[in-house]
């Protein structure tokens, strides 16, 4: 399946903040004192000691003129806080390509979703992360537990962006912030996480339009608002809401009907609201309702014969195809000056199933209608 993804269908986590409340950390302070690999067992940069790998409750600042590149995987939770740069020290945390088949074997910072605001806060502007060179588990992640399951949500660092688990890719987009981020920003455990959308299509069938959608990846999400445009995105209307599922890491099926779409062309969008009532949009898609229109078919289900009615509002040169179902081009007809005709077509010679009746407008305009072939 071919994955869309934009990064306006994903709902931002970001949040500028320059201050940390004064409080005790439990899990201990960390503080980097010069450049060099955030792991290293022959030399530390740190003092006292190097963070845990499962940091919980702690603050881990690293304020140096130069590089740190992470070199192992660290796990915030519990409210730990991770300062990146301050004053006039220009301070990249660097991310390498690991080479790891798991996250907890790659070069990655984790942010657990657990409720306690686990941050990573780059102070000011001469703060950097760079993850241009970051392999497959390695970079800045979210974590999310669901259904038992915990699932990824890469943040910075290069596709794919989604995992279900450890090891499990969900998605193969780009990370939500490339490969690098300045400061001052603050990346928050518990800002809202992403919608991720396998697909979203718009198909004219029988003088109404069928919207379907597929989202791959979903956490804290709330509902969909289908909305409509028919001057090219000037403004839009809302057609109706759809309940999202709210958490899942496997694929989840949508669909909603416009039945009563305007003649010409309409553009057709999501708004995902998530549980907080942030919002973002999909991509657009257009649909063109035009010359062919007010098409029927019958007897329906039909046997040895079906009348394709074309009404009145058919105008223009028109072509009919009888398909299969599973796209296969069966029998073909153009007709003229096509309002009002009806046009019979012989369908003895086809087994029983079910087909489709493609009714093409010179325009591109289609109507697609259902049929039943019953012996």
């Amino acid at each position: 399946m071919k994955h869309f993804y934009t990064l306006t269908l994903v709902l931002s986590y970001l949040s500028f903040s320059l201050s940390t409340s004064a409080q005790t950390y439990t899990g201990g302070t960390y503080t980097a004192v010069t450049s060099g690999n955030w792991h290293n067992t022959s030399g530390s940069i740190w003092e006292p000691s190097e963070p845990p790998q499962n940091c919980n409750n702690c603050l881990i600042t690293v304020n140096v003129n130069g590089n740190v590149d992470l070199n192992i995987n660290v796990t915030l939770s519990n409210g730990s806080a991770l300062m990146i740069g301050g004053g006039s020290n220009f301070t990249v945390l660097s991310i390498g390509n690991s080479g790891a088949s798991s996250l907890l074997s790659g070069y990655n910072v984790i942010l657990a979703n657990d409720g306690s605001n686990s941050t990573i806060q780059l102070v000011n502007s001469n703060a950097l992360i760079s993850a241009g060179g970051a392999g497959t588990y390695d970079g800045i992640l979210t974590s999310f537990i669901s259904g038992g399951v915990t699932t990824n949500f890469k943040a910075i660092g290069n596709a794919p962006n989604g995992f279900s688990g450890n090891t499990t890719v969900a998605s193969n987009g780009p990370a939500t912030y490339g490969t690098l981020l300045g400061g001052p920003v603050t990346l928050s455990s518990t800002g809202t996480l992403p919608i991720i959308l396998a697909n979203f299509n718009a198909v004219a069938d029988n003088s109404q339009v069928n919207l379907t959608w597929t989202t791959q990846l979903e956490i804290n999400s709330s509902h969909f608002v289908v909305q409509s445009s028919t001057n090219a995105g000037a403004s839009w209307n809302n057609l109706g809401t759809v309940a999202a599922h709210g958490n899942s890491s496997t694929p989840i099926n949508y669909s909603f009907t416009d039945t009563k779409p305007a003649n010409g062309t309409t553009e057709y969008r999501l708004e995902m609201v998530d549980l907080n009532g942030a919002t973002a949009y999909s991509t657009v898609k257009a649909v063109r309702i035009g010359l062919a229109t007010s098409v029927s078919v019958y007897p329906n289900p039909a046997s040895n014969y079906v009348n394709v009615v074309l009404g009145g509002g058919t105008t223009g040169n028109v072509t009919i195809r009888l398909m299969s179902s599973a796209g296969q081009l069966l029998m073909e007809k153009t007709v003229s000056n096509a309002a009002g005709t009806t046009v019979p077509l012989t369908v003895s010679n086809l087994p029983q199933g079910n087909y489709l009746i493609v009714v093409v407008g010179s325009d591109g305009t289609q109507q697609v209608n259902k049929l039943l072939i019953a012996k």
